[in-house]
């Protein structure tokens, strides 16, 4: 009788814990279906040249929606980005303090406030993205940005969920004007499944560019694409639930001995139930 109830119990135990993680790697897209998520980022520059430093920063908050239009048989969903709000406030080298609020467009610098507020409520991007977050059409918007940076941060393997998991996703950054001519640059993510519990996956993120550059000036612009941090994924629901991503990197002699060119950003998304 006792044997009997023990191997109950442990059958019972043995369905129960791994149901999630047999979930496989999935976002699981519904026709209509609208993910609203707010967005913050911090960043910072410092450049020192010489006897001069210069502190630029940018403090960034909006709120976006992605809209699942259309569905197709092979899983492969037509999803519309909206900018719903934002708020920019950036202070210069120079000590000038800039300003675009989407709420309150009477404070915003008139300048940046006629440039900015015909992008609120207006649709960014159109794009086909399948089941494991790849991009496979760019309908509107650009293509490049959408290679380094996924939609939803992750690209999925054709696996199921878990923990200890880890794979690479290969892509290209593309340097365009004024840091380029187009040249491709190649890199790659990791990422490696952190912490499987409660239905809800960590993943963590660190980004390695491949191509080395020997002069250290190019190097400036590709700082801002080497994130590393965590994401979490709604596993039955297929849903990126938030985001918090990190730089803090510098380049030594890039204005001749002594220089330097700090850059740091702290990025956050989070999924607006």
């Amino acid at each position: 009788m006792f044997t009997r109830f023990v191997l109950s119990l442990s059958m019972l135990i043995t369905i129960a814990m791994p149901a999630f993680a047999q979930i496989p790697w999935q976002f699981r897209w519904q026709k209509g279906q609208q993910l609203t998520y707010r967005v913050k980022h911090l960043t910072t520059a410092t450049e020192v040249v010489e006897a001069s430093k210069l502190v630029s920063s940018a403090n960034l908050e909006l709120v976006n929606r992605w809209q699942v239009l259309d569905l197709d048989e092979k899983g492969v969903a037509t999803l519309s980005l909206t900018l719903v709000s934002m708020r920019n406030e950036q202070k210069r080298g120079s000590g000038e303090t800039i300003l675009f609020d989407s709420e309150n467009l009477e404070k915003s610098t008139p300048e940046l406030r006629e440039q900015m507020k015909k992008y609120i409520g207006q649709t960014l991007a159109i794009l086909r993205v399948d089941g494991f977050g790849r991009v496979v059409e760019v309908k509107q918007g650009s293509a490049a940005s959408f290679e380094a940076e996924p939609p939803f941060i992750v690209v999925f393997p054709d696996a199921k969920a878990a923990a200890g998991q880890a794979w690479r996703r290969p892509f290209n950054l593309v340097l365009d004007p004024p840091h380029g001519t187009g040249e491709k640059l190649e890199a790659d993510q990791r990422y490696e499944c952190t912490k499987l519990a409660d239905g809800k996956a960590t993943l963590s993120i660190a980004t390695t560019i491949k191509t080395k550059l020997d002069n250290s000036r190019d190097r400036l612009p590709l700082l801002q694409r080497e994130v590393e941090g965590d994401i979490i994924i709604d596993l039955p629901n297929g849903r990126l639930l938030s985001a918090r991503l990190n730089i803090d990197k510098t380049v030594e002699n890039h204005q001749g001995k002594g220089s330097s060119y700090r850059f740091q950003s702290e990025y956050s998304r989070q999924l607006v139930e």
